[in-house]
């Protein structure tokens, strides 16, 4: 027997076909401008860990790894690092699909409306309406950027939407059976996707909102069958909060879920729907197993395998991210928690509340300005009018599906304003140097990936507004016939994209191959089994990439600074195997390989590593290791990663050649200065004997440069991606950073050239510099009057952003 909430009997099936060609049009677009290899950030990780099944940061991913790996070796398009690239654009290429169906039934209507209104069979309306919305919301800047590299949250947006899109498909099938098995489809989509990242279970609220609206709106007959449909609501408000408590690794929120569910259960069991709230927790149990690939792949020990979820302690550590600092939503971010944290004021709530809107304004036409990520003024026109089209878009929904309105509401309520509030982040990356000077008070980078939901839920709140406004001028230009001539507002919808692409583009940039063949130059920079100190993420995980993907210079030691605190990192630098120096891939340092491997980087035991704390100096230390001494003042802080260098100094000045990354920052070399030459973009310690000081030049960098080796690996070794292949470099925050610490070594040189009279060298190498890295300073330079003073200006490079 039909209940209230019947659909329409015209349209009975959703437009699947539609569906696909929104797919397809987006996935095309993406594929245009997507990344050819590996990018900065967390991807070069990613790929890497798919390729060898390892483990990337906490809490691990698991499931992205497994679906990365298998995905890159079935589809073989490209390399390695172009086709997980391609999964994540065809999975968010895929999230556009489930939307385009979810709005498409919205804008149908339900119940009496879907019956009744002409306007659920107008075509433009309801199909061109859709399509506009999951496009504007596809492209806006934050998706279309996240789904053109390897990366987590557009696989998590799939799953929202597909789960969004099963939600609307239970509403249709409530009465019968198929209902609850996709209420369980969603439980397991929710507890699978655990593995990939939390973000999807922000979509619970959401589910469970919707869910609520249509049993109070449009209950069943029989109050049997309605008694089931609120406990199965309650057995997945109840498995939610169980999501929860296992995504975070809280013992307090899994004691809350489990009396929750428990709670649920016991009134499912009395109305008789028992059975259902066990198969859910079942379910939820399977899908979150993925987990236990870390504590099993662990075991076998991958060349990555962050954090060491090897035993039950440290796989809840993982889960539990706690290699972070915590971060509670009352503390004040910028410093540590605990008692002396002085707590959240309403000037920082301020400020992070207009980092959400400055990245807001990013999201429809971010190509204008892209030099000016602070509200730039030819944004604002666009901002407003998509602010404006995304209220009247929502009234829209409202007016003709209610309950869908509270999903899509509430779906942007928790991923966007509610996020910014639990995140905490510091202020932003580009805000608020003003009132907060300091690099070290904000965020390393922009996180608008973060709320890349709620700004496609705008999006498409902004492309059922087009619906709308179509609506109105076809009522006014007399119905049906003036449809036609009212369906060419809906091209508005093509703004993001035509004023987006420039921005969100990984393919069509003169940086574009710039973390590959940044991490080659880095790893070509080392003699054979040399160590480089690296600082952080951007000079470690492409050359992570390059090793593990690519095969490239495997048998060079990258020892990453900021993971040298932690122990079991230590543990593995000494645990993973020495991989051979293959002569065909550096022949210019084919003739200094040794004849056999050296051992292991140290020596250390697990009980010496667990003892390693950080500590101010009790005494004044005078440090030797070859011909390398150093006196470390007493009170000097010492950190565990400074006393690992020391170690491996110690240990292999006389096996191994050593080197300082420049983007590892001064404060990891600068008390071995005195024992150190540039050799372009590394600084190499000299502990086994003096440098020939015929090869060497007074350096920019409080060090001498050594010429030779400088001039062949910057001129005949290194790869400059597409930077020189353009009249002015116009670069984000991280590719700055790259191209600065590039500049240093051709300023070296020109100083260098300059120093031995050779000028057409020295202006050769300054013009390459300048174009790397316009240095101010550099104004009348090239005419060369006084470059040694000029040489005494230059700064330390940039760190790598941790």
């Amino acid at each position: 027997m039909a209940h209230a909430g019947t659909p329409s009997v015209r349209d009975p099936q959703p437009p699947y076909r539609a569906a696909f060609a929104v797919f397809a049009v987006v996935l095309l677009i993406y594929v245009w401008t997507l990344a050819p290899s590996v990018t900065f950030w967390d991807a070069g990780e990613f790929i890497a860990t798919s390729k060898i099944l390892g483990i990337p940061h906490p809490p691990g991913t698991p499931l992205f790894v497994l679906i990365g790996h298998v995905w890159a070796t079935i589809v073989r398009v490209g390399s390695w690092a172009y086709r997980t690239n391609l999964m994540t654009a065809t999975f968010s290429a895929a999230a556009a699909g489930f939307f385009f169906l979810l709005v498409n039934r919205g804008l149908t209507g339900w119940g009496r409306r879907a019956l009744e209104d002409e306007l659920a069979d107008d075509r433009i309306f309801t199909v061109g309406g859709a399509m506009a919305a999951a496009l504007v919301s596809a492209f806006t800047f934050t998706v279309w950027q996240n789904s053109n590299e390897t990366e987590v949250y557009m696989v998590a947006t799939l799953s929202i939407a597909a789960m969004c899109w099963l939600a609307w498909l239970w509403r249709r099938s409530r009465g019968g059976e198929r209902a609850p098995h996709l209420l369980l489809l969603i439980v397991y989509l929710a507890a699978v996707s655990l593995g990939n990242h939390l973000l999807t279970l922000l979509v619970g609220p959401a589910i469970i909102g919707f869910m609520w609206h249509v049993l109070r709106a449009d209950p069943l007959p029989r109050e049997q069958d309605r008694q089931i449909e609120w406990a199965q609501w309650w057995v997945l408000c109840g498995v939610w909060a169980l999501l929860i408590g296992t995504g975070l690794g809280s013992t307090e929120l899994l004691v809350v879920g489990g009396v929750a569910f428990a709670a649920a259960a016991i009134y499912a069991a009395w109305v008789g729907a028992l059975p259902f709230a066990a198969t859910v927790l079942g379910i939820a149990a399977v899908g979150a197993s993925t987990y236990l690939f870390l504590y099993f792949r662990s075991q076998v020990g991958p060349f990555i395998n962050e954090a060491d979820p090897s035993t039950w302690d440290s796989l809840v550590a993982v889960i539990r991210r706690e290699q972070y600092p915590p971060r509670s939503p009352i503390d004040n971010p910028i410093f540590l928690s605990g008692p002396d944290n002085p707590g959240r004021s309403l000037g920082l709530i301020l400020w992070q509340i207009a980092n959400y809107l400055q990245y807001f304004d990013w999201q429809w036409a971010n190509s204008l300005e892209t030099s000016n990520p602070v509200f730039a003024v030819s944004r604002l026109p666009f901002t407003l009018a998509f602010t404006t089209l995304g209220v009247f878009g929502a009234s829209v929904v409202h007016q003709r599906d209610r309950s869908l309105f509270w999903l899509l509401l509430l779906l942007f309520l928790t991923t966007g304003p509610a996020l910014v509030g639990y995140m905490n982040f510091k202020p932003g990356f580009s805000l608020a140097y003003d009132q907060y000077p300091s690099f070290e008070m904000h965020e390393v980078r922009e996180r608008d990936y973060f709320f890349t939901v709620s700004f496609l839920v705008w999006g498409i709140f902004a492309g059922v507004g087009l619906a709308g406004l179509y609506r109105m001028v076809r009522d006014r230009l007399g119905g049906r016939e003036g449809g036609r001539a009212a369906a060419g507002l809906l091209v508005f919808a093509l703004v993001p994209l035509a004023f987006n692409a420039r921005a969100a583009s990984r393919a069509h940039g003169p940086e574009a191959l710039l973390a590959r063949d940044f991490a080659y130059d880095l790893l070509q920079s080392a003699e054979p089994y040399g160590i480089i100190f690296t600082n952080g993420d951007n000079d470690t995980f492409p050359l992570w990439y390059a090793q593990e993907v690519e095969g490239i210079r495997q048998d060079v030691s990258v020892v990453n600074l900021s993971l040298g605190n932690t122990d079991w990192y230590i543990r593995q630098l000494r645990d993973n195997p020495v991989r051979p120096f293959e002569p065909e891939q550096a022949p210019w340092f084919a003739t200094l390989a040794p004849e056999a491997p050296p051992p292991a980087l140290h020596s250390w035991t697990d009980e010496n590593i667990g003892q390693l704390r950080a500590m101010l100096l009790p005494q004044a230390v005078h440090f030797r290791a070859g011909r390398v001494s150093a006196v470390l003042a007493e009170n000097t802080p010492i950190y565990v990663k400074d006393v690992l260098i020391l170690r491996l100094i110690q240990e292999n000045w006389n096996r191994r050649p050593l080197y300082f990354s420049l983007t590892s920052g001064s404060g990891s070399w600068q008390h071995f200065a005195p024992h150190l030459t540039q050799e372009a973009l590394v600084l190499r310690l000299h502990a086994v004997a003096a440098p020939d000081s015929t090869r060497l030049t007074p350096g920019v960098l409080a060090v001498p440069l050594d010429l030779p080796r400088t001039d062949t690996l910057v001129n005949q070794v290194y790869r400059y991606a597409g930077l020189f292949s353009v009249d002015t470099l116009v670069l984000g925050p991280t590719e700055r950073n790259i191209t600065t610490n590039l500049s240093f070594p051709f300023y070296a040189l020109g100083q260098a050239y300059e120093l031995r009279g050779d000028r057409w060298r020295s202006v050769e190498a300054l013009r390459k510099a300048y174009h790397l890295n316009p240095l101010s300073q550099l104004a009348g330079l090239l005419q060369l009057e006084s470059l040694p003073a000029f040489a005494d200006t230059l700064l330390d490079p940039p760190a790598a952003r941790p």
